[in-house]
């Protein structure tokens, strides 16, 4: 895990502002529980980010950037957007790396975030959601998430009116799970 947080942290000081990882590899620094795929990172680009991130060993591949390692171990990152969603209400948690620092999405809105995910009816984003509701039961505000959800309740939007139902299905899972 220590390669992938100083791997990200190198990519997002050379080749972005604002940097924040987000998705599998921040509910693995939440919970322990996730290996991803690709780490993923939201942030503005800097102009000179291909030059940069070029002379630290990364290759542009299709949508990931790419940095291989003699030991022949491949990462790849992907900055799926230029920041948080308007669903992010917390700062992000700034991890020391030492050397170098990697700011992490709070894992109240990474539940959120997958949330929001789970609300499109795909069995694999609910039981990401699910698994995360598991691994931090204790950690997550779960009071806060249902204010959060009944908020985008109000705003009308789509995936906020189902927010509350998939927030409670996920619980009650996540509790399941937690005694059985």
């Amino acid at each position: 895990m220590q390669r992938r947080l100083l791997t990200a942290a190198a990519f997002a000081t050379a080749g972005l502002e604002g940097a924040v990882l987000v998705g599998g590899a921040a509910a693995e620094i939440h919970t322990g529980w996730y290996r991803p795929t690709d780490i993923d990172l939201v942030g503005h680009r800097k102009s000179n980010q291909s030059r940069s991130l070029g002379e630290l060993g990364f290759e542009k591949h299709g949508r990931h950037w790419v940095l291989s390692f003699d030991d022949e171990e491949t990462l790849a990152i992907e900055v799926p957007g230029d920041s948080l969603g308007d669903f992010a209400t917390e700062p992000p948690q700034v991890i020391d790396l030492a050397p170098g620092e990697l700011a992490v999405i709070s894992l109240n809105d990474l539940m959120m975030d997958r949330l929001l995910q789970a609300t499109g009816g795909e069995p694999v984003t609910f039981d990401e959601a699910v698994r995360l509701g598991v691994a931090a039961y204790e950690r997550i505000d779960w009071p806060k998430l249902e204010e959060r959800a009944g908020q985008a309740v109000a705003a009308m939007s789509f995936a906020g009116k189902a927010l509350p139902e998939v927030l409670s299905r996920v619980r009650r899972e996540a509790i399941r799970l937690l005694r059985a």
